[in-house]
């Protein structure tokens, strides 16, 4: 094992959070009593370019194909936050008729959606999510992007942008996909990527957003890294709200784009707050088993006095939670979710069978434990406005019952 940016071979491990299948890999009933592939989850702080990593790459055959069934279009925060992303790309970039963009990881095609008729678009997504692109008229191949992949492309014209979105974290070949990425931009063009960013996992104890699609867990330091090793810079970042807190990056060739003082501003309060030393990750690791420790402590009272409770959402962070905590049907009856294709599934590892959300006003448990929970101020509202009468349970950043 090594680092993913700089091949430095002394890692330090700094967290284990247990084994794990993968995330967004719900099961059929009749892959209740198959084996069930599981593999450790563990963080690892590389103390030369500052990256933090898992130590085990799951291949990504495994984790996006088939069995993949996470749509974009089901969370409205993050369809409305592409359509602000286009707008913004649109205005600032001066795109026109003339221009072709791409958006690689784009699922159902959420993002791609927003641009104008006119630009010419192009999904890349291996993943079910392609054929409802597909469907809604979007051009998507149904592969990975990689260097290969991008020559292919190349061949009807460059990109002037190319997003990634909550994807550029996940990619095994970075460096083939680096070289791809390069080769496919025009000389003026912008590569824009958004990840769970570092610091808003570690500040809001949002550790269930670690889980085996995410290979790396970005700061700006190490991708400022990365993007040199490539003749690219990142001339722009930015700190945005999806996911519980994520950054979104701006990178280009080299001289392309003059650097935005938002990358110094960004850099030292990193530093200021830790992100490049161990310590700040060991920490981290003592907050995690204290607040499991709180949750089970709240979940077992309720069942201890009869209490029904079930799960609110089935996000792959919630299976991280589930797995780690070892949330099972001893607990929770069940896992509610809104028009989604996980409806009739069952959750990796635990094996919750995941319900249409209706079911939770028919039953009326007495408490809902919310796996989105960062999420709250616009779930809990909503789920009250529909009728539900019982209590939540938060399990992070501190696990408390909410009324």
């Amino acid at each position: 094992m090594k680092c993913q940016i700089c091949s430095n071979e002394k890692l330090q491990k700094v967290l284990f959070l247990g084994e794990h299948p993968p995330s967004d890999r719900f099961l059929n009933k009749d892959q209740l009593n198959q084996p069930e592939p599981k593999y450790p989850l563990e963080l690892f702080f590389c103390d030369n370019c500052k990256l933090v990593q898992l130590g085990y790459a799951v291949p990504p055959e495994i984790l996006f194909t088939d069995s993949f069934v996470y749509t974009t279009g089901s969370s409205g925060e993050l369809v409305k936050n592409f359509s602000d992303l286009v707008e913004k790309l649109v205005k600032k970039f001066d795109l026109t008729s003339d221009d072709f963009v791409v958006d690689i990881g784009s699922n159902d095609g959420t993002l791609l959606s927003n641009y104008h008729e006119g630009i010419t678009v192009l999904g890349i997504d291996p993943s079910e999510a392609a054929k409802i692109a597909v469907q809604r008229g979007i051009p998507t191949q149904r592969t990975f992007f990689d260097e290969k992949t991008a020559k292919e492309i190349s061949k009807h014209g460059k990109a002037k942008i190319i997003t990634a979105t909550n994807v550029f974290a996940h990619v095994k070949e970075l460096d083939s996909f680096m070289k791809g990425v390069f080769s496919l931009l025009t000389e003026d063009g912008v590569f824009v990527e958004e990840s769970h960013y570092l610091l808003d996992m570690i500040q809001k104890m949002e550790y269930d957003s670690i889980y085996l699609e995410h290979l790396r867990y970005y700061s700006l330091k190490p991708l400022i890294r990365l993007f040199e090793l490539y003749d690219m810079q990142v001339f722009d970042a930015k700190r945005i709200s999806t996911h519980g807190g994520s950054l979104r990056v701006y990178a280009c060739k080299k001289g392309a784009y003059e650097i935005s003082e938002n990358i110094p501003k960004i850099l030292a309060e990193e530093e200021k707050k830790g992100l490049y030393e161990k310590q700040t990750f060991d920490d981290f690791a003592k907050r995690i088993s204290t607040t499991k420790a709180k949750l089970m402590e709240i979940l077992f009272k309720i069942k201890k006095d009869g209490k029904k409770i079930v799960g609110i959402g089935a996000p792959a962070k919630g299976n991280t939670l589930l797995n780690y905590c070892e949330i099972n049907n001893d607990i929770l009856d069940y896992l509610a979710e809104q028009g989604s294709l996980k409806v009739g599934k069952y959750s990796p590892g635990m094996h919750l069978r995941v319900v249409d959300e209706k079911q939770v006003f028919e039953d009326q448990p007495e408490y809902a434990l919310l796996l989105a929970w960062n999420l709250k101020n616009i779930i809990v509202p909503k789920l009250k406005e529909k009728g539900f009468k019982g209590k939540f349970v938060i399990p992070n950043p501190e696990p408390h019952i909410m009324d």
